[in-house]
């Protein structure tokens, strides 16, 4: 589903015959529960690739109609969650020009049950840190079936901004390196934006 008025791509991906994760739910929250809903899912994960509240705006909503749902982010973002994390976001987009993206009536955001570190498997799913545009940006990597999750860390024909708090341009181009090792078959779902794949990915850059 594209959610919010960047376009994120959110993400509902089947895990067992009736769960799923929920990966960046970005706003546009009661879409996103008539759909969980209606193809009788019900979320054991609610996964971010980063702490940008593009992609966090229905977090709170889709954690109250499903409380037992685990919140997971990577400790580099962990601060854009729990207590006080509302006037970071405000302060952040304000910085960039776009207050009115942290809508004034947003409640508190709850905190994360589980810190995503390299390595980790969730649902089959594998944890890839790929830092830069933020501190904490992570993708998700399912091998076996050839998908990446790559969040805002690399799109169609570009990849993530890098001027927000804790970004970095030489960080950013270690993970891309990273990433376009992988298999050019694999197929790339970023954060915004078109799907692409590795292969078609490798021509734009000079890493």
């Amino acid at each position: 589903m594209v959610t919010g008025a960047l376009g994120v791509n959110t993400l509902i991906v089947k895990t067992a015959p009736h769960g799923c994760a929920v990966v960046d739910p970005g706003a546009d929250a009661a879409s996103i529960i008539a759909r969980i809903s209606a193809e009788g899912l019900t979320p054991g994960h609610i996964l971010l690739t980063h702490g940008h509240w593009d992609h966090l705006g229905a977090l709170s909503e889709l954690a109250q109609a499903w409380p037992e749902a685990r919140i997971g982010i990577h400790q580099g973002d962990s601060s854009w969650l729990g207590p006080g994390a509302l006037e970071r976001h405000r302060a952040f987009f304000s910085s960039l020009g776009a207050a009115s993206l942290v809508p004034s009536g947003a409640g508190e955001l709850p905190g994360a049950a589980v810190l995503l570190v390299e390595g980790l498997s969730l649902c089959g799913w594998r944890v890839l840190e790929t830092p830069g545009h933020s501190p904490g940006s992570v993708s998700f990597y399912l091998e076996g079936e050839g998908i990446l999750l790559s969040g805002d860390t690399l799109f169609r024909g570009g990849y993530g901004r890098t001027d927000g708090p804790g970004g970095s341009d030489a960080v950013l181009a270690q993970s891309l390196r990273r990433l376009l090792a992988l298999p050019p078959d694999t197929r790339v779902i970023p954060g915004h934006g078109e799907e692409t794949t590795v292969g078609e990915e490798r021509g734009f850059y000079a890493l």
